[in-house]
């Protein structure tokens, strides 16, 4: 059996008592390309870049990790905003990439633009016809809901779709909801290329005879058919990194969708799941008793769903909550975060699974000032810069590559 991670990180489907529940759901994400340099501030906390195994024994991640020449090596990262721009993960999927044999492709990607909210700057998934929109924290779903926590349902049940990676890929699995999906026609560099298809009631693998960035699709589908997203893949070996991120999701978020464990079991069949949640929970009234219950029914779900996969949790880190009135407009230490984060060490302690700490390693308490004083948090003091995010992104990826690559 070989590796998938699935990484949650926190939001909210709860009720919230502020004003910044929009800013959460509709963050301004700074855009731009990745930059190359590893370089920890000061006010990072080097020493605590670890990951608590918590008495898990990965041994068998590390066996499988190694041979990744022969054997594919899965990743599913799911969380919220801060992983819904894709910029952190990038960081880690790249330098994951370059040690385990290499990338299989760009995997998951979501159609995040026609479902009306922002998407990855390093693919894009588009189209001439329109389509009904749902998105996870906007209630009512218009659509049939999937497990990215994203649906969009064609106006005609003729309808294209272009898809453009920057990864090579030579099979496209497109990941739907409804009775059939079928495709009609694919056209590259403005020629036919020959395919092969075969699907099940979830998906349609689409495998091509080239390697290819972009394919013009024609697809036919039943009204009220949804597409929750799309695996771009390439060869058999590797690692696949998948990023599920959806703006102002929480724990509950996840298992309010329904069958994602089986989902992501059906569709990567992981091997370690990591959760990061809490951030956008913080911003609303949850006890410990109800948070601790909302953590445990989506590990318990994911575990039932998925027996083999180990699992890692990771905290939020410090951030802030706007107080005062708009015109006069302050900030101050959202102390719910550091609340919901013991919570989560207590639960991951309590129930033997890895946590990584990241509120600790980003600086701990009063570290957000540095962070924004630094330029690595945005000005809404919640989400980060891209600066920011690679700055995360480095320090999460050294401490897998710890567990999972360790040094003789």
């Amino acid at each position: 059996m070989c590796v998938t991670i699935a990484l949650a990180t926190g939001a909210l489907t709860i009720s919230a008592d502020d004003d910044q529940s929009d800013i959460r759901q509709n963050p301004t994400i700074e855009e731009g390309r990745l930059s190359t340099d590893i370089s920890y501030p000061s006010f990072i906390n080097k020493d605590a870049n670890h990951i608590n195994m918590n008495g898990a024994d990965w041994l068998d991640l590390q066996q499988i990790f190694a041979l990744a020449d022969i054997c594919p090596v899965t990743i599913v990262h799911i969380g919220d905003s801060h992983l819904q721009a894709d910029m952190g993960t990038a960081v880690t999927r790249q330098r994951l990439g370059k040690v385990f044999d290499h990338q299989r492709g760009r995997g998951l990607i979501i159609p995040f633009k026609l479902a009306g909210t922002n998407q990855p700057v390093d693919y894009s998934i588009t189209s001439r016809t329109s389509f009904a929109q749902s998105r996870l924290l906007k209630l009512p779903w218009p659509t049939k809901m999937g497990f990215t926590g994203i649906g969009i349902s064609p106006a005609k049940q003729d309808f294209d779709m272009s898809v453009t990676t920057e990864e090579f890929f030579d099979e496209l699995t497109i990941y739907f909801s409804g009775d059939t999906l079928q495709l009609l026609s694919a056209i590259a560099n403005g020629s036919p290329v020959p395919y092969i298809t075969d699907a099940s009631s979830k998906a349609l693998h689409i495998h091509f005879a080239e390697n290819f960035q972009s394919v013009d699709l024609r697809l036919k589908a039943p009204f009220g058919t949804a597409i929750h997203g799309i695996n771009a893949s390439l060869g058999d070996t590797g690692l696949a990194y998948h990023v599920i991120g959806n703006n102002g999701a929480a724990f509950s978020s996840y298992t309010g969708i329904g069958n994602v464990g089986n989902d992501i079991s059906d569709f990567f069949e992981p091997d370690l799941i990591i959760l990061s949640l809490g951030t956008n929970e913080a911003f609303g009234k949850i006890s410990d008793r109800d948070f601790r219950n909302t953590i445990d029914a989506l590990v318990s779900e994911l575990k039932m769903a998925n027996p083999d996969a180990a699992f890692l949790l990771v905290t939020p880190q410090e951030c802030h909550r706007r107080t005062g009135r708009r015109r006069r407009k302050s900030f101050s230490v959202n102390a719910n975060v550091k609340r919901l984060r013991n919570v989560i060490l207590d639960y991951a302690s309590d129930n033997g699974i890895p946590v990584y700490d990241w509120y600790k390693v980003a600086g701990g308490d009063g570290s957000s000032y540095h962070w924004i004083s630094g330029s690595y948090m945005n000005t809404d003091h919640i989400h980060l810069t891209r600066a920011g995010y690679v700055l995360h992104g480095n320090l999460f990826t050294d401490a897998l590559l710890e567990c999972l690559a360790p040094q003789n």
